[in-house]
């Protein structure tokens, strides 16, 4: 069973050495968590550090606004697109993409898939194909979700999250917490949940990642603090956060 590093410093320590193999994980959490961020560090660090190229999904910002917020961490994604490292797939799941401007003829290479949630997917595979990509990164499954029928949600998320399984990559997913539910259907569906926590200790703000679970891996079940610095996410795993200390802040959906 092989591991793929997580490029997240503290967390790897956390899950046996890295995610398994192929496996689809989830990374939720509320607004301001980082959700985003997790995904493109995953990306660029597999693709730098490790010879791992990757494609990155956009379902919600457009792929220019990611690129440029990333460069606050000083990620040249633009860099990576044009070595062949990253591929970047803009999939706007909802209806009224018309307003939207689909950059088919972007200069650094981004590819332009179609709304049905099938030719989305072909499209990954496509560009996994032409990258030899081992690393995916799909931000977000709740777009999917919303542009569904509810009646049709979980099992256009079960075959999507069934046919990555068979892409020979290792996919992790952004899903926003909605509403006050508790455990959503794509957190049943995948090998791998890790949560984003924001708490309130007095007039402070303190984030703590917690592994909900990671098939086939025995994984730390404590809360432990993660930071947002100048170069990304890094976690702490000799520390703790205890719960009885803090608040939970609000969990509407965001980034």
């Amino acid at each position: 069973m092989g591991k793929v590093k997580t490029a997240i410093p503290g967390l790897d320590e956390l899950i046996e050495g890295g995610y398994v193999e192929n496996d689809v994980i989830i990374v939720t959490g509320g607004p301001g968590a980082g959700k985003t961020t997790f995904g493109i560090q995953y990306l660029v660090g597999g693709a730098m550090n490790y010879n791992e190229p990757g494609v990155l999904v956009v379902m919600e910002e457009t792929p220019s606004r990611m690129i440029r917020d990333m460069w606050r961490f000083g990620w040249d994604i633009e860099r990576l697109i044009s070595q062949k490292k990253i591929k970047i797939i803009y999939a706007d799941p909802f209806k009224y993409t018309k307003f939207v401007k689909i950059p088919d003829s972007s200069p650094i290479g981004i590819v332009a898939a179609t709304k049905n949630i099938g030719d989305i997917f072909k499209q990954i595979q496509t560009e996994v194909e032409a990258v030899k990509a081992k690393r995916v990164f799909i931000d977000s499954i709740t777009s999917i979700k919303l542009s569904s029928g509810e009646r049709d949600v979980r099992q256009i998320v079960s075959e999507f999250i069934k046919n990555l399984e068979f892409l020979d990559c290792t996919t992790l997913m952004t899903s926003e917490i909605q509403d006050a539910q508790e455990f959503s259907v794509e957190e049943y569906l995948s090998s791998g949940v890790i949560k984003l926590h924001i708490f309130r200790v007095g007039g402070s703000r303190v984030r703590a990642i917690e592994i909900l679970k990671m098939r086939g891996v025995k994984h730390d079940e404590t809360l432990h603090p993660y930071d947002i610095q100048e170069k990304g996410i890094i976690v702490h795993p000799g520390e703790t956060v205890m719960i009885d200390e803090v608040s939970l802040l609000g969990t509407a959906g965001a980034k």
